[in-house]
Formats: structure tokens, C-alpha cells, sequence
């Protein structure tokens, strides 16, 4: 154990000199009550999130690349894989127009859901909030999450334009030994595989994103490509700028999946997100529905979070409401969070029925009143 901390010790200070800037983070987790109703509470911890980060460039800015090493991403894997990757990628830049990525970045490269996804609740994952990110980013579509190489090119001022090529396992999550280093037909490749997407600056305006990711892990059941019944999913949306100076902002927009065939329905998600700050205060909204076509019923979600400034840190009240026909599914969440210096601590409360929380959004079918109080603490360095 000695001699394999000393290893370890050694790898930092290295890594350390050869990197241009080394982070960490570690954040515990405690579940003080969850349950339906007092005579069936459970308590528990876990680790929620560490890792080990490395982050670095030549000195002319022309290259670099990122490692990270974390928890969850070890020994979770099968097919004779015990290691997952997360971020692990190197850029170059040859001309300042031209930028190619070759690895793999789970946080989301191109991703374009901005004020409606991830950033709605600053940043802090489904432990604390409601995120349903999946489905966020169904409706503002862009993120790559998966390993291969991507070509940006910057051929005028404001104007961005990214193709990517994934390679081993087409479908997410793909961030394993195994899928990463997998051979992947030619014919299920091209076209199937490719992803475009592009984003415009307009002066004054906003940002204008549009996406054609040809393969879709929501439309294509399974992996035979070469089979499907549509021709990927197609995105516009704009993030407006232009109402900054009064404290707004605003994301609004959709996708639709197109079908191979005319009597086929579209697969079809539209929705916005706005917030408004003010001295000592904020509010965020967002709502989207998809229109899965057929007999289906539309689904529906939304919430709306104000941001209070208090002593201490801030107060934040997530309120939430799902449908679809005739089911619907709610939570309120309140949430205290204190900035500390080179961390945080958060502590809240959940109050939801027939909703899932945390991870993909959905209808539970459980219309119990279910509580729990859920609280974290942070550190990075």
C-alpha cells in the first residue's frame, strides 16, 4: 500500500509539471430521511462525485488535451472492460480556423440545451434537482457524448461549423475499452453514424444552433443503422442575447425526428427556457413538449425555480409539473446552498408523486406523496 502511494504521489507531481493546470474535486453525500411515510425511512451515504483532473497545452496554444480520472467510471463495466472513460481528448488547432478533437468528452461537447438544460439549476446534478437532462437535450439537440474525432471549422466571424465522426459503438454510453476500441462496419458507419451541426452569431441578436444528428438513441431501436425508418433528427434553436442588459435571457426552439415514410408521424420536440435576475433575485422557467405522433399522447413538463439571495448563500425553490393524457406527476423542491471557500454545502427538501427524480424524466405510476431530505458537501481544489 506504501509503495503504491508513493507510485501514486509521484504521478501527480509529474503530471502536475507537465500540465498547465491540475483540479480536483470530491463531494460526499447523505440521504438524512427518504421514504413515503415515517415507518419505512431509510438514511444512507455515498460518495457522490471525485475525480482527478489534468488539463494542459504547448506553448503556442495549438494543442493540448484532457484527463480525467474518476470514481464512477471504474469497475462498473463489463465485457472485459474495468475502466469507463469520462473525459479523455486531444485538440489541435493546425490554422486558427480549424480546431480537430479526437477522444472522448462526456460532459457534452456541442451541446446546445445552455439555459434549458444543465445550466438551470447552476450546474448541480439530479442528487439535488430535478435535471431530466435527456430530455432536455432531445429538445435542444447538439450534445456529443460519445468517442470518435470532430472537425470544427471557423471560416468567418461568429460563424462555427463541427462534423463529427464517432467510431467504435455508435450508441451512448460508449465511453468503455471495449466499445471505444470496437470495429464498427463501414455501411453502418457512413452515414448512419455522422453528426453535423453549426452555430451563427447575430450581432445584437443571439446565437442561432442548428443540429442533424442522423443517428438517435431514442429513435433507433437498437443498433442495426442500416435498418432504420427515419432520417435523423433534425434541431434549430435560438439563445437570445438581445435582452441581456434588462436581465433576460432566453432559449427557445425544438427538433423533429423525420420518418422514411410519409404515413409514418414525426417525432417531434419544441420548447423555450428563460430567466430573469434582479438585484438579490433570479427566476428560471422552461417547458417542452413532445409530440410523439400515432395514438400517443403528447408529453408535457415544465418548472419554473425562483433564486433568492440570503444570508449565508442562496435559497432556491424548484417547482415542477409532468403529463401526459390523463397522468400527471409534480415535485417541489426547496434547496439552501452556501458557497464555501473551495467548496459548498447544500441541503434541501423533496415533496414529489408519480415522477421520477433524478435521471431521465417519466411518470413513476407511483401517486404516493413521497419525501426526502438530501444534502452534499463539496470541495475542490
Amino acid at each position: 500500500m506504501k509503495k503504491l502511494f508513493a507510485i501514486l504521489v509521484v504521478f501527480v507531481l509529474v503530471a502536475g509539471a507537465a500540465f498547465a493546470q491540475v483540479t480536483a474535486l470530491v463531494e460526499t453525500r447523505l440521504w438524512v430521511l427518504n421514504g413515503a411515510d415515517m415507518d419505512n425511512m431509510t438514511t444512507g451515504g455515498s460518495i457522490g462525485a471525485a475525480y482527478l483532473q489534468f488539463n494542459g497545452a504547448n506553448e503556442a496554444g495549438t494543442l493540448g488535451g484532457t484527463f480525467r480520472f474518476r470514481n464512477t467510471d471504474q469497475g462498473s463495466t463489463s465485457g472485459g472492460s474495468g475502466v469507463r472513460f469520462h473525459r479523455v481528448f486531444t485538440w489541435w488547432r493546425p490554422i486558427p480556423q480549424v480546431r480537430v478533437f479526437l477522444g472522448i468528452d462526456n460532459d457534452g461537447l456541442f451541446d446546445t440545451a445552455g439555459l434549458a438544460g444543465w445550466a438551470f439549476h447552476a450546474g448541480d446534478n439530479d442528487y439535488m434537482f430535478n435535471h431530466h437532462w435527456d430530455f432536455w437535450r432531445q429538445v435542444f439537440p447538439g450534445n456529443w457524448d460519445g468517442f470518435g474525432l470532430a472537425i470544427s471549422v471557423y471560416p468567418m466571424q461568429g460563424l462555427q461549423l463541427n462534423l463529427v465522426v464517432p467510431t467504435g459503438n455508435l450508441g451512448w454510453y460508449q465511453g468503455t475499452n471495449s466499445q471505444v476500441t470496437r470495429n464498427v462496419p463501414i455501411e453502418d458507419m457512413y452515414p448512419w453514424g455522422l453528426r453535423f451541426m453549426g452555430s451563427y452569431l447575430i450581432p445584437d441578436i443571439g446565437t442561432v444552433h442548428f443540429v442533424w444528428n442522423f443517428q438517435d438513441k431514442e429513435a433507433l431501436a437498437g443498433e442495426h443503422f442500416a435498418d432504420t425508418e427515419h432520417y435523423g433528427r433534425f434541431g434549430l434553436n435560438l439563445h437570445l442575447t438581445a435582452l441581456n442588459a434588462m436581465g433576460i435571457q432566453a432559449i427557445v426552439g425544438g427538433s423533429v425526428v423525420l420518418p422514411k415514410y410519409s404515413d409514418t408521424d414525426p417525432d417531434i420536440h419544441a420548447g423555450f427556457g428563460v430567466q430573469y435576475s434582479a438585484e438579490g433575485w433570479a427566476v428560471k422557467a422552461r417547458m417542452a413538449v413532445r409530440l410523439p405522433g400515432g395514438d400517443a399522447d403528447a408529453f408535457i413538463s415544465g418548472n419554473v425555480m425562483p433564486v433568492f439571495d440570503i444570508p449565508g448563500g442562496q435559497a432556491m425553490i424548484d417547482i415542477g409539473l409532468t403529463t401526459q393524457g390523463s397522468d400527471m406527476g409534480w415535485f417541489l423542491t426547496p434547496i439552501y446552498r452556501m458557497p464555501i471557500p473551495g467548496g459548498a454545502f447544500s441541503i434541501g427538501l423533496h415533496i414529489y408523486s408519480n415522477i421520477n427524480m433524478g435521471g431521465n424524466i417519466g411518470l413513476s405510476g407511483n401517486e404516493d406523496v413521497s419525501f426526502r431530505i438530501p444534502m452534499f458537501l463539496r470541495f475542490q481544489f
